[in-house]
């Protein structure tokens, strides 16, 4: 689907929402409307869809020439961010509009209170955006599935290169540089050793690879605009009681999740088909977290599958499975794959071997 096919779909959505217009504030929606990726930082970046399919990409004029070049239809409205910052130029795009949808969840405080005192009215419209961006396209399904592919080859290099005495922040820097030189942008390796891996959040260090250590191999990155998200599992030497137990449970919850992750079923579905396997497992380790989330031109985006969410899955979404189980002690163990909602069922973009690797 052409980016200018994208704006029309919002526009079709503008009248049912009571809205005169959208304001879309988020790089990835940015990007997902006109192909324009922007560095914002403090700078203004939109781009606006009034009922009609008229509207604007909005940029500074730092970035005239990639906006220049961005595959749209819309207007280019650059303004010089030394003089303005940009509002008024962005009150030009509206055309009058003044019910205007916002990326409430992104659109900053500030800029609200200014439109708001300019005489706009300002309505959450993030669902609206969201319920175009959630089900992927032909190409962008291609486009996830090629960052997978880049990632797998990156696991190679770094299960082939991995041994007793690596620091963490030297596996890390050497992945992230794997996926660079491949085209990744935003490269996120997240590799953590030993009971270093029961937090699953935690900062790569200096902490040093040791005999009978568990690896935690979480790695993602953007290509082409369109994120990859995988985790695989190692283990220094031969495997321990604990780690065979661990991954066993983790692979059945990944199995029953994936096997979930269809069609007639909502988030919270899958969050249940893995937590029913984890769970009651406490002598192995904790379940910290949902079965995943959707990815896209975002790393996490909605819908997210958690307990709590009763959105129904839809053909095109696509959504990490990863569930996982943790011990502060030992380290943990996560499997995670990005998988496709097809008509004919779960499609798993990633396919690489999913075994507990011995190292050494």
């Amino acid at each position: 689907m052409s980016h200018d096919s994208r704006v029309a779909a919002l526009d079709s959505l503008l009248e049912d929402a009571g809205l005169d217009a959208v304001l879309a504030t988020k790089d990835a929606s940015i990007a997902y409307l006109t192909g324009f990726w922007g560095l914002q930082m403090e700078r203004f970046f939109g781009v606006t869809v009034r009922r009609g399919g008229e509207g604007a990409l909005i940029a500074p004029s730092l970035d005239r020439d990639s906006v220049g070049a961005a595959p749209t239809g819309l207007e280019k409205a650059l303004y010089d961010a030394a003089k303005t910052n940009g509002l008024p130029t962005l009150y030009e795009t509206f055309g009058g509009a003044k019910r205007i949808g916002v990326e409430e969840d992104h659109f900053i405080w500030a800029r609200a209170k200014a439109l708001a005192e300019a005489g706009y009215e300002l309505v959450p419209a993030s669902n609206l955006i969201m319920e175009l961006r959630a089900a992927k396209d032909a190409e962008e399904i291609a486009a996830v599935k090629h960052a997978c592919a880049q990632i797998i080859e990156v696991y190679e290099e770094v299960w082939a290169d991995l041994k007793v005495g690596d620091s963490e922040a030297d596996v890390n820097a050497k992945a992230a540089y794997s996926l660079a030189r491949r085209g990744g942008s935003h490269p996120g390796p997240h590799i953590l050793f030993g009971a270093h891996a029961g937090d699953p959040h935690g900062s790569p260090g200096d902490r040093r690879l040791e005999e009978g250590d568990v690896i935690v191999a979480d790695i993602a990155a953007q290509f082409d605009g369109y994120w990859g998200d995988m985790t695989r599992v190692a283990h220094a030497g031969t495997p321990s009681d604990w780690a065979a137990s661990a991954w066993a449970v983790v692979k059945q919850a990944y199995d029953d999740a994936v096997a979930a992750t269809k069609v007639g079923n909502t988030a919270k579905d899958v969050d249940q088909a893995q937590r029913v396997v984890v769970e009651v497992h406490p002598e192995i380790g904790a379940c910290l977290h949902g079965a995943g989330h959707a990815i896209g031109t975002e790393i996490h985006e909605p819908p997210f599958l958690v307990a709590t969410s009763e959105i129904p899955l839809r053909e095109g979404m696509i959504f990490t499975v990863e569930p996982g189980i943790y011990n502060s002690e030992r380290g943990g163990i996560r499997l995670e794959d990005d998988i496709l909602v097809s008509a004919d069922g779960p499609v798993n973009l990633s396919p690489s071997a999913l075994d507990l690797r011995v190292i050494g």
